[in-house]
């Protein structure tokens, strides 16, 4: 295997471990810490549609999830327009989510914000051509 493309798997499965890691140790699935992250960015009452969009993850793993956290109260399942379900935290799930998600976007923010403006674009610049490479590729197949 290429050396480069060694060393970006392991880079890549550790940060997927430290996120799985973080999960646990707030006591929450990697699935419900997505949710909670997702609600966190853009804002409760978000239709399910986009936490599928943003996290990959397969709708049927999505709406176990999210069926889970109703039936622990922290979070409230309601029609939208059309066929859209959007998802609202309750005050628990709001507390909740300040404690979890809130706390990693932080941490993510600290380091960012430890990076040059330059380091910042160019991480963000090769990620996306990365990421759009990828497609492509995986679309020739």
């Amino acid at each position: 295997m290429n050396n480069t493309l060694n060393k970006f798997n392991v880079i890549h499965g550790g940060i997927a471990a430290a996120y799985h890691d973080a999960a646990l140790k707030m006591g929450l699935s990697n699935s419900e810490m997505d949710i909670l992250y997702i609600i966190c960015c853009e804002g409760n009452g978000i239709n399910q549609s986009v936490i599928y969009k943003q996290t990959e993850i397969t709708k049927s793993t999505i709406n176990s999830a999210l069926h889970k956290m109703q039936s622990k109260g922290l979070l409230e399942l309601k029609s939208g327009e059309g066929r859209n379900v959007k998802v609202f935290l309750t005050s628990t799930g709001e507390e909740l989510m300040s404690k979890t998600a809130k706390c990693i976007i932080d941490k993510e923010s600290e380091i960012f914000d430890s990076w040059t403006k330059r380091e910042c674009e160019t991480f963000i610049a090769l990620s996306q051509k990365y990421l759009d490479g990828l497609k492509k590729k995986v679309s020739e197949l």
